[in-house]
Order: C-alpha cells, then structure tokens, then sequence
C-alpha cells in the first residue's frame, strides 16, 4: 500500500485517562463550505506559513536598543490563518531531519492567540518587553531560560500547543518588575513542575480518498522542565510513568506490525474507537548557569510511531483525535496536541487551453495553465499531441508544452493531469494547415557530365581518399585502400556526374598511410590515377605518386578541372523549400517537349505516413538536371514543385540553347 506523509509530522500524547477524543469526518457528498479562514497548524502542515525570530528596535530607558525580541508569522495562503489557542514552538524541533547546526537554533516560545492575514505577516514582540511599554503586542513568550534569542532562526512548526497549567498564566499577564513578572512567573515554573508538550504529526495528511490508505503517525513528547543544583527549588521535575495517549477513530484501524513500540495498553471502546497508551518517563533537562547559552537545552523528547488505516474518505476530510498527556495519572490530561486533519482527494480539474491554430512548420505552445485543483494540490502534466493514445511527454510540473507539427493536422491535443491521487483529462481542438512549397530560386547555367575514377597501385594496405567539391558544394568521396591483387579491380568510381560548369569543380586526393587499417611498408611508395571519362566515352588522366617517407606528396590538389571539361548542354538548378516534412515532387518541362520528374522523399520510401510531429522540416534542398537544348533557339522551362498535401508552385526561366 502507498503510504502518504505530511509536509510536517509529529506527535505524542501523554494522557492517564481512556477517554475517546472526538474527532470530525466530512464525508464526500457533504456541500463544501466556502473556506474563509484556516487554522495554523493545517496552515503549517500545507506549507503555507512560515516562523522566523527577527530583530526589533526599539527605546528603552531613552536608549535605542536592537534585539531579537520579534517572531514573524508570514501566511502565503489565499485566506486568513487563525492560532486560535496557545502554540509552542521549539527549536530546534525533535522532527526536524536532518536536524540544524545546534548553534542554529534560538529559545523555544510560545504564541498567544492571532490572526495572520491572507497573503500578510503578524509580527509577535516578547513579552518583557511589550508590558512595561517598550514594545507592542501582540506577545509571545520564552519558555527557554538558558538560551539565547537569535535573529533569523527559522521555527519549524510541529503539533505541540502550551499545557493546560500554563495557560492561566499566560493569560493573565502582569509586569511587577523586571524579576516579578509573566516571563520570571513561568521560568520559575519551569524549574518547579514538570511540564510536558506533546505533538502529533503529520499536522496534514493527504490520501486518495480510498479504504485502505496509509498514514504514518509521529508522538512526540517533551519535558521542558529544568533543574540545577544551584536552584533554590527543590522540586522533582521529572515524568515517571507519565501517560502518553491517542486516540484510533471508529471505521479506522492500525496496521498490523507497525508500531515502533507497542502501546502498553489499548481500550477498545463500543464505539469501534480505541485508545492507544504508553507509559513514559521524561527526567527534566539539568541546567547551569555556566551553560553555553549559545546552544539549546538538552530536553529529553519521546517518540512513538504508527501506522493508521483510512476508511473510505472519498472527497472529505477528517480531523482526528488529539493525542493527550498525564504525568500524574490522574485521569484528567495536562496537555493536547494540535489536531491533525487526513484529507481524501477531490479531483482536479483539467483545461487542455486552445482552440489551436497554426501552420505546418510552426512551434505550437500548449497550455494547461487554467488547470485547478480545489484541494489545492500541486498538479502535474502530460501530453498526446495528436491524441493518439500515447503520450509525447513525460509527467512534468511545467502546464506548458513546445511542439512542432511538421505536417497539416486536424484533430485533438490532450492533456493528462494528476494530483497525485487521481487523474483527469482534458482534450482541445488543432488545426495545422499545410504550407505550398517554395521555389526560392531558379537558376541555368552550362553543364558538364563526367565520371572520376580512382586507380591506386603500389604498395599495400595503404589507403588513399578523392574529395570533389562541385555545383557550389561537397559533391562526391571515393576511397581506396590498395590490397594485394590488379589496381584496376580494386578502382573506385562515382559514375556518371552533372557538373555545373558555373563554379568551381575542385579535386583533392589525400594520402593517409598513419592511420591505415594495416600499415605497409615505412619506405612504401603507391603511384595513383585519377581518371575523368565523358559521356562520349573519350577520357582525360592525371598521374601522382604518394610516397610514405615525404609527406610533402600526400595531399594531390588537382584544382579547378572546369578547363579539362567541355559543355553539354545546361544545368538547371532550384533551390526548393518547405516549411514541413512533406516529401517534394519536381517536375521539368524543357519546353522542347521534353520532360522530367524528380522525387525527394522525407524519412519512409514514399513517405508515407508523414509525420505529422518530429518529422525533418523543413525541406531545404537544391534540385539539380542537366539538359541539352537544341543550338540557336530559346526556349522556356517550366519546373512545378508539389509537396504530398498536393499543393503546388511554379516558375519558370528563359533558357538560349547554344
């Protein structure tokens, strides 16, 4: 099964009396009231507030003093967040993991009641100085005699609000003087009574809304008491045989084995609830004045653990039990943990965005943006760009997504959404139209057809490399490595070629005897032909001879051969574009009655089917024909390009035959 935690998780109830806490389930059809506020530890277990100390600066005895005496609550929540009783905050806390740098850490507090604005803060200034007037409340108090406040030290915020006995005290204050006050009142407390927070975590837990699911719960309880052998108290602040105590709802259950440590006893109530308990011992935390007061109190903290099985919960909610402490067993409970809310899942809510509009060749920019969910839960994404029942991207928190159809297209783009719980999809229409293809440019000029033929013959194992650069780019490569046998068989050739006459026709024969697959002889000498044969069959041969030891004879540049060619007609050549993947048809009318097609396929024989996204586009090529056109007339050449939607271009060029 699939165990859910919360953003924050701790708990741990000491209580003598079996009791069954209540606790509130909002099931699936019930309406959702409009959610006007939220309370701070929901707020916590969310992520939606923050706790740091923070300086003040303010006039005391007419001197300008600066110090740590503020602790800022900040609410990123779009609704009020209510401390609606007494909340403790430790630092550093028993959950936190890893736990902080110990002089990272400043005084434990707590936090009266307030309110903290949507989107807004709520500045807390410390007591002793807010009652005898230097500060303004609203107050919160140190219960950490023996370290000192820290400006931006950060709280985390766990489940432990003030005990009971304290409460009266904190809420009644009175400034005597600056060793008779509310502040003194409860460190002297502090050193006279044992006193027990106790948490339950995680503060919000998040399910599927099924049976069955998984929650994993923290108790932690914590003695902040103290004692030193230069107290004046004599007092015993130590827990023995305390009771820590929660509560199992009806309809919900523990699993089996999952205890960290198994309850000393358990009440099954007729009900269906049950009440789990252990019985604990907390010695308070020894204390001198001689302490680092840079670092915290070292409290002793009791952790226990659980697994709870969730009834169906559907869309609702449920608010569980708190756990509960009694260091005296006297029935009656000290201190509650702050309540814990396990939320089932509502649905989010997808919107694919669009409609969307573009042409063949266009980066599309899909969004999901306008997606929701009424949990408040973080989405993630996914698409099928042509909704054909696989996905293009993988899960992503990114709502937008990139894509570039390569082909026309009429259809649906989908998203998929997850909460992390359940899944939804949403569909928007396409349409991607084609492009007609372009002629960019429409060229003649005389043209020339030969076949180069390589011969190497000497030496063996030696390798030697033709490169021909013609019609304005690299136009053909033959290679030859020379194996024992006739040089004529072992000849490479490129066929019959149509050269432009216009530009440069360039060849290079390279002699690279270092990195040959065997190497010959160190003093190896390989004599080389190069061949150029027209299509009247008449030839014209050059000769070179690569010598191993002089590597001045490596590299034979031939240079521009356009002086050993003669013209046979006219090349043509056009540089065609589209913006898609579409496979082009080229078709020439010479205008002598003549004519020729000419395919270029885009990925699959045929192209078919054309990849309507990740095709290669656009289709940029240069379309190259020779033809021979009769002396003495002018005549007009027509060349039609279609792409395989079937829409067409065409232009055409005046040509003089000589």
């Amino acid at each position: 099964m699939k165990e859910f935690f919360g953003a924050r998780t701790l708990v741990l109830i000491m209580a003598g009396a079996v009791v069954v806490g209540a606790w509130t389930f909002v099931g699936p059809h019930a309406p959702a009231p409009a959610v006007t506020s939220m309370d701070f530890w929901e707020a916590a277990g969310r992520g939606l507030v923050s706790v740091v100390m923070v300086n003040e600066t303010f006039m005391q005895n007419g001197h300008e003093v600066t110090a740590p005496a503020g602790i800022l609550v900040t609410n990123t929540a779009d609704v009020p967040v209510v401390i609606p009783e007494e909340a403790v905050l430790m630092s550093p806390h028993p959950d936190q993991s890893p736990p902080p740098n110990p002089l990272n850490t400043t005084a434990d507090a707590t936090l009266m009641n307030g309110t903290v604005a949507a989107h807004g803060s709520l500045l807390y200034s410390a007591g002793e100085y807010v009652l005898p007037g230097y500060l303004s409340g609203p107050i919160w108090w140190d219960l950490e005699e023996m370290q000192f406040w820290k400006a931006g030290v950060a709280f985390w915020v766990g489940g432990e609000t003030l005990p009971f006995a304290l409460r009266s005290l904190v809420e009644h204050p009175f400034y005597n003087g600056p060793g008779d006050n509310t502040q003194t009142a409860l460190w002297a407390y502090l050193r006279s009574y044992p006193t027990v927070v106790v948490g339950k975590e995680p503060l919000v837990a998040s399910t599927n809304g099924s049976a069955g699911q998984t929650v994993r719960m923290r108790l932690d309880a914590t003695n902040l008491a103290v004692w030193g052998t230069d107290d004046a108290s004599t007092a015993n602040v130590n827990v023995t045989q305390g009771i820590v105590e929660d509560d199992v709802p009806a309809g919900w259950s523990v699993e089996e084995g999952s205890f960290s440590v198994p309850p000393d006893f358990i009440v099954n109530h007729t009900d269906g609830s049950a009440t789990l308990g252990w019985y604990e011992d907390l010695p308070a935390a020894q204390v001198s004045y001689q302490d680092n007061p840079e670092l915290p109190t070292p409290y002793t903290t009791v952790s226990r653990f659980y697994t709870l099985l969730t009834p169906q919960l559907g869309s609702g909610s449920a608010t569980l039990p708190r756990a509960r402490s009694d260091m005296n067993r006297t029935g009656v409970p000290d201190a509650h943990s702050a309540p814990v809310v396990v939320l089932g899942n509502t649905p989010p809510e997808a919107d694919a965005g669009g409609p969307y509009v573009g042409n063949e060749g266009d980066t599309i920019v899909l969004s999901a943006a306008k997606s929701s969910d009424p949990d408040g839960d973080p989405l993630q994404y996914r698409w099928s760009f042509t909704d054909n029942g696989t996905w293009d991207t993988p899960w992503s928190s990114d709502p937008t997504a990139a894509v570039r159809y390569t082909d026309e297209f009429s259809g649906d783009v989908r998203v998929q959404v997850t909460d992390g719980y359940s899944v939804v999809d949403a569909t928007a229409p396409v349409t991607i139209s084609n492009v007609a293809p372009a002629i960019r440019s429409l060229t003649a000029s005389e043209a020339a057809s030969a076949d180069f033929r390589l011969v190497v013959a000497g030496e063996k194992f030696h390798d030697v490399t033709f490169h021909l650069i013609a019609n304005g780019s690299a136009f053909a490569d033959l290679r030859v490595v020379r194996e024992p046998g006739d040089p004529e068989s072992q000849a490479a050739d490129t066929g019959m070629l149509s050269l432009n006459l216009s530009q440069p026709i360039v060849a290079t024969v390279l002699y690279t005897p270092g990195d040959d697959p065997v190497n010959g002889q160190p003093n190896g000498a390989n004599p080389a032909w190069l061949v150029l044969t027209f299509a009247n069959g008449s030839s014209v041969r050059w000769f070179h001879n690569f010598n191993v030891q002089h590597q001045a004879t490596w590299n034979w540049s031939l240079g521009d051969l356009r002086s050993s060619l003669f013209s046979q007609g006219v090349t043509l050549q056009a540089h065609l574009f589209d913006p898609g993947a579409d496979a082009l048809t080229a078709h020439w009318d010479f205008g002598d009655g003549t004519n020729l097609t000419q395919v270029f396929p885009n990925g699959p024989p045929g192209d078919a089917p054309e990849s309507v996204i990740g095709g290669s586009a656009p289709m940029d090529l240069m379309a190259t024909v020779a033809h021979v056109f009769a002396a003495g007339k002018t005549f007009t050449v027509t060349l039609t390009v279609t792409d395989a939607d079937g829409a067409s271009t065409t232009a055409t060029l005046t040509v003089q035959g000589s």
